[in-house]
């Protein structure tokens, strides 16, 4: 997948299965452009672990959790690419509202990803994302808790998720560990929770 894009206040863009994905700058949620041929895409390839990520943009969060907890029951996974596996589930589960979860399966991914060489460059490629995307679960959370008139979790919530964004692109900038379009959804994550607005 490589991403295209995205200076402040525009949609940062990639190429998935064959069509175009964008990345909404304030809800930090990807848009399918050809949603029927990434549904071809994911009829095509059922037992493709990317078909968790897949079938969730395309709002099939239950057959996307199916999935997700089918991949992670696959025999004979590294712990890195376990915990690649348990992040796309745990992206899953934030989109379905079950924050507490997701961020429970985001705390064990970054265990797993120190369990053989903890400062290999997969090691810490998947770190990273394992906190982007703890950044995006605790951002949708602190949104979450503002509408149900809870400031102080909101706001506890939100510098957490600026916490992890700032790490993710720490480590994709400095550590040499990711491609640019990954450090580029970084950029973006942290531009977006540094605004602190809780509107939403």
């Amino acid at each position: 997948m490589s991403r295209i894009g995205g200076e402040d206040g525009k949609m940062s863009s990639s190429e998935a299965a064959g069509t175009r994905i964008s990345i909404d700058p304030e809800t930090l949620r990807e848009i399918v452009l050809n949603p029927a041929a990434l549904a071809e895409w994911c009829a095509a390839h059922p037992t493709d672990p990317r078909a968790v990520a897949f079938l969730r943009m395309l709002g099939r969060l239950d057959e996307a959790a199916i999935a997700g907890r089918q991949a992670l029951e696959a025999p004979g996974l590294s712990p890195v690419m376990r915990a690649v596996r348990r992040t796309r589930y745990a992206h899953v589960l934030q989109w379905q509202g079950a924050f507490v979860a997701a961020e429970e399966q985001l705390d064990l991914a970054a265990e797993e990803t120190g369990l053989e060489d903890p400062t290999s460059p997969s090691s810490l490629s998947a770190l990273a994302s394992v906190f982007q995307h703890r950044a995006k679960c605790r951002f949708e959370h602190a949104l979450a808790e503002q509408r149900d008139q809870r400031p102080r979790a909101a706001g506890r919530l939100w510098e957490a998720a600026l916490e992890d964004a700032q790490r993710a692109l720490y480590m994709r900038e400095r550590l040499g560990v990711a491609a640019e379009d990954a450090i580029e959804s970084s950029r973006q994550t942290v531009r977006r929770l540094e605004r602190r607005d809780l509107d939403g």
